[in-house]
């Protein structure tokens, strides 16, 4: 009792904290009336600074060429071309895929953050997609974000894809690179598809393609399934290019979940949500939130379970996680990468501890500073093992690994 009153302070200490606490409430409402405010005069003026912020953060596309997909169901799926000034027959090309919410910039960005760009230098044909409802990808008959799920990503994006690089290319095979979403779609491609369709893979990539949802249920995505209205009545593109002046000066949570601020500039940041973000079809969205509120990933019909085809993934596969990942965590991607069934399969957790130049977040991977020193040469690396246009025999890629190591 004695030691309990020693440590009680004075009447006068209880005062003051009383005021102290008055005071920075008030201040903290101050700071919410003046940033809303600062918000309705952004939306006020919108189309008056469009012409500003475009100037400020626009982003022209740095692709030699766009051709298009044409897809079972009706869409046009936009294929940005990067040509290499000195081609490499022996390399079969790259298609380059963006994941939820974004389109072909986020991958492609400017010549210092861009994937594409970066293996053009290097000789590859590479081709920056944005998939259905994004970027310049169209469909002739009918509009809007409602009418496609992740399945229709699955059975008729990606194979028309596949179909176009080939027939431009005149390729026998292609690799795949997906970032997020783009990765997960190529796991349930690979699961669904054919033995003679897997056989024009050469290799796979995935960059922060997690292999299960499980792990998102109490994030700020996963509170989303609780507010049905909410996603249908927020206007995501135009939100974000609203917010793109402020993107990267004021971290928030949702930051957090997105990127390691101290491994991506503000400037790409906002460049990033003046040009690469997109609204998300009302049938994805569904399709996900239902996954991480049962923790099981089907399709709708209910024949296929993704998790369990990912045993189907045979190809030889890259998989890379950021140390900082909170949408796609290094154990979630590991999860996939012990459960493909390919007998050439490699994994890397970019962070300090495996020498990158920091923890890598999710959007790091592929928009971060130093990404082209920490995560590019690993991408490259293994697509020069073994992505290459003719499937090669044990002792060729044996031989190819020797010239290798004696290069370095």
């Amino acid at each position: 009792m004695i030691a309990i009153l020693k440590n009680r302070r004075g009447p006068f200490y209880l005062i003051t904290t009383f005021f102290a606490i008055i005071f920075f409430a008030i201040f903290a409402s101050s700071l919410a009336i003046v940033f809303s405010l600062f918000l309705i005069a952004v939306l006020v003026l919108y189309p008056v600074l469009l012409d500003w912020f475009s100037r400020l953060y626009g982003q022209e596309d740095i692709a030699d060429e766009v051709h298009f997909a044409k897809t079972k169901d009706g869409w046009n799926i936009a294929l940005h071309r990067h040509i290499p000034p000195i081609p490499n027959p022996e390399l079969a090309p790259v298609i380059v895929v963006h994941g939820i919410a974004t389109n072909k910039y986020v991958i492609d960005l400017d010549k210092r953050h861009s994937l594409p760009y970066y293996l053009k230098l290097r000789g590859y044909e590479v081709f920056a997609v944005s998939l259905r409802g994004a970027g310049s990808s169209y469909h002739e008959s009918r509009g809007g974000y409602e009418d496609f799920t992740f399945d229709d990503l699955v059975k008729y994006d990606v194979p028309a894809i596949i179909s176009k690089v080939l027939s431009l290319t005149e390729s026998k095979r292609v690799n795949w690179v997906g970032h997020s979403m783009g990765a997960m779609i190529f796991y349930s491609y690979l699961g669904i598809t054919s033995k003679s369709e897997k056989e024009k893979i050469a290799s796979f990539v995935s960059l922060g393609g997690p292999g299960n949802l499980n792990h998102l249920g109490l994030s700020l995505i996963g509170l989303l399934s609780r507010f049905p209205r909410a996603r249908k009545v927020l206007d995501l593109k135009f939100g974000a290019s609203m917010l793109a002046p402020l993107a990267g000066e004021i971290y928030t949570p949702i930051d957090q979940i997105l990127y390691n601020p101290k491994a991506t500039r503000p400037r790409i940041v906002k460049k990033v949500m003046k040009n690469a973000i997109e609204n998300i079809s009302e049938g994805l969205i569904e399709q996900f939130m239902s996954w991480i509120e049962t923790k099981r990933m089907s399709s709708l019909n209910g024949f296929y379970d993704y998790i369990d085809l990912q045993k189907e993934i045979t190809v030889p596969s890259l998989f890379i996680a950021g140390a900082n990942d909170a949408i796609a965590t290094p154990d979630t991607v590991r999860f996939v990468f012990e459960r493909a069934g390919t007998k050439i399969k490699k994994f890397h957790v970019i962070s300090k501890e495996e020498g990158s130049s920091d923890d890598y977040g999710h959007g790091c991977l592929i928009l971060a500073e130093k990404a082209e020193d920490d995560v590019f040469p690993k991408v490259e690396s293994f697509l020069r093992e073994h992505g290459t246009s003719k499937k090669q025999s044990w002792f060729l890629r044996l031989k190819r690994k020797f010239r290798q190591k004696i290069r370095i």
